[in-house]
């Protein structure tokens, strides 16, 4: 049985958005997950006392 939404929707409209939400959600993570890792910073922290002579 279809649930009752207040507001006159027709309940296939409600579901084409659920559907198209959950491909975009789905295309998202995948993208997240397939895209290449970002290249590690090859920046240090300096220690002070390394770099600075008294």
């Amino acid at each position: 049985m279809r649930w009752k939404i207040s507001g006159g929707h027709d309940p296939r409209h409600i579901d084409l958005l659920a559907a198209v939400a959950l491909l975009v959600l789905i295309l998202a993570v995948w993208r997240v997950f397939s895209g290449a890792p970002e290249k590690p910073n090859t920046t240090a922290f300096i220690v002070p006392s390394q770099s600075v002579h008294w």
